[in-house]
């Protein structure tokens, strides 16, 4: 699968081994393996499987790991991506229970501006609407407060707790339906604070 996923201020690439330098500085930044990898560090060989293993994905489930790059208009032309890596997001399972896991990161200095929902919203359609999936969990470490609003802004629920003490957190394609047409409902009678 080659085809790039965009939203409104990202552009979403399966990653390739053209991503491998910027995926392997990403990932082995304290603040994001900290939540993501649980401090481990991330060997360069162990970055070359997970690209391998999402594009396997890719090519036999409809889904895998996308790179997250910037968009953005240039005056009289058309939207132009590229840019530094900001970060990653996409499925990766299933796993022995069957449950496929929305996974993301970005970069520190792109906390806080709403990118990893945008993200996650563009993951979730592609899951439910293009992969034909029924579910997606995601396992949140409960000190990283930041991706347990974003599961929430998602409209993902809690489902329990994992291992080490995660949060386990579920959408599946109906709560999804439900949601995207919470959102354009939300859109379409904006309240008097937002305008």
């Amino acid at each position: 699968m080659s085809e790039e996923v965009r939203t409104g201020r990202l552009a979403l690439r399966p990653v390739s081994m053209s991503d491998h330098a910027a995926l392997l500085a990403h990932w082995t930044g304290p603040l994001v393996r900290r939540h993501l990898f649980d401090d481990r560090r991330v060997s360069a060989e162990q970055v070359t499987e997970i690209i391998a293993a999402s594009q396997r994905d890719f090519a036999t489930r409809g889904y895998g790991l996308w790179a997250l790059r910037p968009t953005f208009r240039r005056l009289g032309e058309a939207v132009v991506t590229g840019g530094s890596l900001l970060g990653v997001a996409g499925l990766s399972g299933p796993d022995a229970g069957g449950d496929v896991e929305m996974v993301y990161s970005l970069e520190p200095d792109r906390w806080g501006q709403g990118l990893a929902a945008e993200a996650g919203q563009a993951v979730l359609g592609h899951a439910f609407t293009i992969a034909g999936l029924r579910r997606v969990t995601a396992e949140i470490d409960m000190a990283n407060a930041s991706s347990l609003a974003v599961a929430q802004q998602l409209g993902m629920r809690h489902r329990g707790m994992g291992p080490g003490g995660t949060a386990i957190f579920a959408i599946d394609r109906v709560q999804w339906l439900g949601t995207r047409r919470g959102i354009v409902r939300r859109q379409q009678n904006p309240s008097p604070e937002m305008l």
